[in-house]
C-alpha cells in the first residue's frame, strides 16, 4: 500500500514546490488532484493535453506521482440530472479519461451529484469544536443543517439521478477501458438519500453494487471513503470484505469519526487515534484483501500554530498511517 495526499490550487498557491518537497520528506507516495488545478478545466471543463502534462512533470519533480484526478460536479452537473449541457460534459469526461491514460494516472474519480453543491441558505449545522488540548475537528449536525436551508434549486428525481449517472458511466467506462485506467465513485457525502430538499442516490454498499451490475466492466471501481461508509451506519469491514474481494477498492480515503446518521443524526472527524474505529484494524482488513493502492488521510484538522496548508496535521497523520503500515511486516 502507498501512501497519499490530497493537494488543490490553494496548497500549490500558498506553498509552492517547498510543500512538495515537504511531502517527499515525510514519506507521501502519491497525490490525489481536484482537476481545477489542470489549466483549462475550470473555463471549459475539459483540461489541455499540455496542461495535464505540466502538473505531471511538476509533481514527478519532487518524486511524487498523481494516484487520483477527481472531477467537480459543478463542470458535469447536467451529465448527472439530464441538463442541457450533458452531451457536451459526458464528451469531455470522455476525453479527460484518455487523457488521463495517456500519462499513467491510474483513477479517475467520476462522482455522483452532490446535493450539497444545489443548496442554498446557511450552513448552520456544520461547526469546529474544539478537541484535545483545543484543537478544531468538523462536526455536522443533520437537524440543525438542515433547519439553516431553504428550498432546493433543483428539481430532480432519484430515478432520474440514476438514468443520468448510468447513461454517464455506459459513455465513460469503454473509454476507460481502452485508456487503462479506473473510474472510481466514492459516493454522497454526507451519505443521506435526502439532503436539502435534493435526493442523493450513491449512499448505501447496496448502490455501490447496482452501479457495478448495471455497468459490469473491471475499471468501474470505487474510492472507498472509510469515514463516509462509516457514517452511513453499515459495517466498514463487511464492505472491505465485499468490495476488496471483487478488487473494486482502488483508493481509499482513511478518515476517523465519531458518530453515525442512522444512529445519532451527526458525526464528527476527528484524529486518526481519537474516532470510534480502530484505525489498525482497518489497515489490516484492507491488506487481508490484498489492496495495494494509495491511502489518503483524507481531510486536515486545525491544529494551534499551522500553517494554511495543515503542514503539521499532515506530518501527523503520514506518521501514523506509515506506521501503521509497517506494522503489517511484522
Amino acid at each position: 500500500m502507498k501512501i497519499g495526499v490530497r493537494a488543490n490550487r490553494q496548497s500549490l498557491k500558498s506553498g509552492g514546490d517547498d510543500y512538495l518537497r515537504f511531502l517527499q520528506q515525510i514519506g507521501v507516495d502519491c497525490i490525489d488532484i481536484e482537476l481545477g488545478m489542470v489549466p483549462g478545466y475550470d473555463e471549459t471543463g475539459c483540461f489541455t493535453r499540455e496542461g495535464l502534462h505540466d502538473i505531471v512533470a511538476r509533481f514527478a519533480t519532487a518524486g511524487l506521482r498523481i494516484e487520483r484526478a477527481n472531477a467537480t460536479n459543478s463542470q458535469h452537473l447536467d451529465a448527472l440530472i439530464g441538463g442541457p449541457e450533458a452531451a457536451r460534459q459526458r464528451d469531455h469526461l470522455c476525453a479527460m479519461a484518455e487523457l488521463l491514460g495517456e500519462v499513467g494516472v491510474p483513477v479517475f474519480g467520476v462522482q455522483c451529484f452532490q446535493a450539497a453543491n444545489a443548496s442554498s441558505g446557511t450552513a448552520t449545522g456544520r461547526s469546529w469544536p474544539e478537541g484535545r488540548g483545543g484543537y478544531r475537528y468538523y462536526h455536522f449536525d443533520l437537524a440543525a443543517e438542515e433547519a439553516g436551508q431553504t428550498a432546493p434549486r433543483l428539481t430532480v428525481t432519484p430515478d432520474q439521478l440514476w438514468e443520468n449517472l448510468l447513461l454517464t458511466y455506459k459513455q465513460v467506462i469503454p473509454v476507460a477501458e481502452r485508456a487503462g485506467i479506473n473510474v472510481a465513485m466514492h459516493g454522497n457525502d454526507p451519505p443521506l438519500y435526502e439532503l436539502y430538499g435534493n435526493p442523493q442516490i450513491m449512499c448505501r454498499f447496496a448502490d455501490f453494487n447496482r452501479l457495478f451490475t448495471e455497468v459490469p466492466s473491471p475499471k468501474n471501481t470505487m474510492t472507498f471513503c472509510v469515514g463516509t461508509r462509516y457514517e452511513s451506519g453499515e459495517d466498514i469491514f463487511e464492505g472491505i470484505r465485499r468490495f476488496g474481494g471483487q478488487g473494486k477498492i482502488v483508493h481509499v480515503h482513511f478518515r476517523n469519526v465519531r458518530g453515525t446518521l442512522p444512529a445519532n443524526g451527526s458525526y464528527s472527524e476527528v484524529f486518526l487515534d481519537e474516532g470510534d474505529m480502530h484505525m489498525q484494524e482497518v489497515v489490516e482488513a484492507l491488506h487481508g484483501v490484498h489492496y495495494q493502492g494509495a491511502i489518503d488521510f483524507d481531510h486536515v484538522m486545525q491544529l494551534t500554530g499551522d500553517t494554511a496548508n495543515g503542514h503539521q496535521y499532515v506530518a501527523y497523520s503520514v506518521g501514523y498511517v506509515r506506521a501503521l503500515l509497517q506494522g503489517l511486516a511484522n
